[in-house]
């Protein structure tokens, strides 16, 4: 077989979505679909939920070492990997330091509930055992938006469950969705955003514009008129509203969406005027 066939035989779809600063991680596929599967917006967890078996992650793992021998970094791939319990996740681990002996790190996508319904020393122990980042969606940090797009969780649990984290010693790179809460409700989104990233520690806040999927109940409630859509100009001064708030130090922040055609980047809070500054300009335009 080809290198890229063995790729193929290996993930079950042809495109794998791994979070900006996991582009270059070796991944191996743990899981299919979300075990949550019921936010308004998403259209990402198609696939029915499922934990694949140690059998066929013990023979991916073995075409992932010929493909990736040097690598020293290894992503969990599925919408949440850590709703896994945590033998299951030290199981996987164990199967990777005996096909992937350099690997000694470790990072997946998680949901926040995946993360309350582990002890303090559940996440401790995979801390020591490599569990290095968790990606997570917190989407937003106002409680009626969360709870009218159904992700299922509160901005208190949100803060609670990343506190805990940094407890563990395990960093969280954080995705926040500007236009989330529509026309009607983007200051409160923008403003209750920063409250809650105010009280944690992320390494990264990724800003993800809003888009509407045909297929998501969201998408029927813009066409039914009770979600007020908002333009890439309107996002982008709610988000000029969620930096001029946030008062997080030594993260990372960074929009790929801006205007659907620029990047905005910057450290917090050394580079914040700059920041704004940017966003400010892209406004002019």
């Amino acid at each position: 077989m080809t290198r890229e066939e063995l790729y193929q035989s290996i993930y079950t779809h042809d495109t794998i979505y791994l979070p900006p600063h996991e582009q270059t991680t070796a991944a191996l596929e743990v899981s299919l679909g979300c075990s949550w599967h019921k936010c308004t917006f998403c259209d990402f967890a198609k696939d029915t939920f499922q934990i694949h078996s140690l059998e066929r992650m013990d023979h991916d793992l073995e075409i992932l070492a010929g493909l990736r021998p040097e690598d020293t970094r290894l992503f969990f791939l599925g919408e949440n990997a850590f709703c896994m319990g945590t033998e299951q996740l030290l199981d996987i681990i164990e199967l990777t330091h005996r096909h992937m002996p350099k690997v000694r790190e470790y990072a997946m996508y998680s949901r926040i509930d995946d993360i309350s319904g582990k002890s303090e020393q559940e996440l401790k122990r995979l801390s020591q055992e490599g569990v290095r980042a968790l990606h997570i969606g917190v989407e937003s940090g106002s409680d009626s938006i969360l709870e009218a797009r159904r992700k299922g969780i509160t901005s208190a649990q949100t803060i609670e469950a990343l506190l805990r984290l940094d407890r563990a010693g395990i960093d969280y790179y954080l995705t926040v969705i500007p236009g989330l809460g529509g026309r009607n409700f983007s200051r409160l989104h923008a403003i209750e955003t920063a409250r809650m990233l105010n009280q944690v520690h992320p390494r990264n806040i990724w800003c993800l514009k809003l888009k509407l999927w045909e297929d998501t109940l969201l998408y029927k409630e813009a066409k039914a008129g009770t979600f007020e859509e908002m333009t890439p100009a309107e996002i982008l001064r709610e988000e000029r509203l969620l930096v001029e708030n946030l008062t997080v130090e030594d993260c990372l922040f960074e929009d790929t969406t801006v205007l659907d055609q620029f990047t905005v980047q910057g450290v917090l809070m050394r580079q914040k005027g700059e920041l704004l500054g940017a966003i400010d300009y892209l406004l002019s335009l």
